[in-house]
């Protein structure tokens, strides 16, 4: 028997319950926030054709030339397991007439995303995001209403030690200047880039600022910087967006060096960094990208948009106790009281309160331990007494208070007690 059947590929994890009232809380604040901004929920498909994001990321990029998991499939079609969110959220929107022809459209997504990265703590081959795009305006009052959307999620799930980025990558009236003066930089220090970067110079210079290899990291620092070149109009852009900022309170850190790993961004871009991650700082970034849409043949629609990671938020949430709760636990001693447990179960589920029992479990001490291991908040004890009275006894878990009360009356007293 192959040992494959025994353990998971490298860089993909197993989600047990212990974690994910964690994810779920993340998730949930996520999407509270989303429906306070009116962001409606997009549900992209997991695998498109590769062209989407050759096209949509460029295939100059790492995630493109070395990262995706791409495949012919029986048809003949080369399909590939989505490596980011944008691109497929592009496509559906140019694919799907009804939406692109609104003047604005804002949607959201979460889910799984691949990628064949070398495996490493925040960084996974699996890994899931959650992210927004905004469709059909250049005013910079999206850029930053993004940023504000992504600043009240942190806030709501209480990271409290986190710093914005921000930068203008100008536009293409402007950046070619930057990209000629970069260029001629990093080929007068050649020898000193890693090979990678090595063939970047030429194909496209702007992923030299991208490099997480330190002797290219300390080239960096001498390196141009965008803010010399880019238009007055970029520039305006970029002011607006800044202002938007510290008229609502938020403080951010201007980085001349920030451009993203992907091809389509044009003027904002941002990352949301805690040194709490180590190497792995980002865990939400995005930008402008208002040529994309017109790359998947679309009209020409400016969008702005962002993704969070879920593994690098839960990372930075992991100190946090969150358990799950049963709301109810029922013990019994007996055939008859094992019957009567079963009613309550029924009805108490058909009222949506979580309610378990252990059939299997012979004394009252051992369906106790269960509860216990269940964390629950209330357990129904049903003996001979409670038979014979036509009553139950309700304890309190967390309090150790215990109060018999007539059957009729467990639906409203346990949902008094659990609200």
């Amino acid at each position: 028997m192959s040992k494959n059947i025994h353990t998971k590929p490298p860089g993909i994890e197993d989600i047990f319950p212990d974690r994910i009232p964690l994810w779920n809380f993340i998730l949930n604040c996520a999407k509270e926030v989303f429906k306070t901004y009116n962001f409606k929920e997009l549900i992209i498909p997991v695998l498109e054709y590769t062209d989407v994001f050759i096209k949509g990321i460029g295939d100059d990029t790492d995630i493109v030339s070395k990262e995706m998991f791409s495949f012919e499939d029986r048809g003949g079609r080369n399909l590939c397991l989505r490596p980011e969110g944008t691109a497929g959220v592009v496509r559906a929107y140019v694919e799907n007439g009804d939406y692109n022809r609104l003047s604005l459209s804002k949607f959201f997504y979460a889910g799984p995303m691949f990628r064949a990265e070398k495996p490493q703590k925040g960084r996974l081959r699996q890994f899931n995001q959650f992210g927004a795009e905004t469709f059909g305006s250049n005013s910079p009052y999206y850029d930053s209403e993004i940023i504000l959307m992504i600043d009240a999620i942190t806030k709501r799930l209480g990271i409290a030690t986190y710093n914005i980025l921000i930068n203008s990558i100008g536009c293409p009236d402007c950046r070619p200047a930057y990209i000629k003066e970069l260029r001629e930089y990093y080929k007068n220090n050649i020898n000193e880039l890693c090979e990678d970067c090595k063939k970047r110079v030429d194909r496209n210079p702007l992923r030299l600022l991208d490099c997480k290899n330190e002797k290219c990291g300390e080239l960096k620092k001498h390196a141009p910087v965008i803010s010399c070149f880019i238009c007055g109009n970029c520039k305006d852009h970029h002011n607006a967006v800044k202002t938007s900022l510290d008229r609502n309170g938020v403080k951010y850190t201007e980085d001349p060096m920030l451009v993203r790993g992907l091809d389509y961004y044009t003027k904002t871009t941002f990352e949301f960094v805690s040194t709490d991650l180590g190497s792995q700082s980002a865990f939400a970034a995005g930008g402008r990208y208002d040529n994309l849409v017109e790359t998947f043949g679309g009209k020409p629609t400016p969008a702005v948009g962002f993704a969070a990671g879920m593994e690098r938020l839960m990372l930075l949430l992991e100190g946090r106790k969150m358990e799950h709760q049963l709301d109810v636990f029922i013990a019994y001693s007996g055939e008859s009281a094992f019957s009567k447990a079963l009613d309550i179960l029924n009805t108490l589920r058909s009222r949506n309160i979580s309610a378990d029992i252990d059939p299997e479990s012979g004394s009252l001490k051992s369906q106790f331990k269960k509860s216990d291991r269940e964390n629950t908040k209330i357990s129904i004890i049903i003996g001979e007494d409670e038979l014979r009275e036509n009553k139950v006894t309700i304890k309190k878990m967390q309090t150790g208070e215990q109060k018999k009360i007539e059957e009729k009356d467990i639906i409203d007293f346990i949902s008094g007690s659990l609200n």
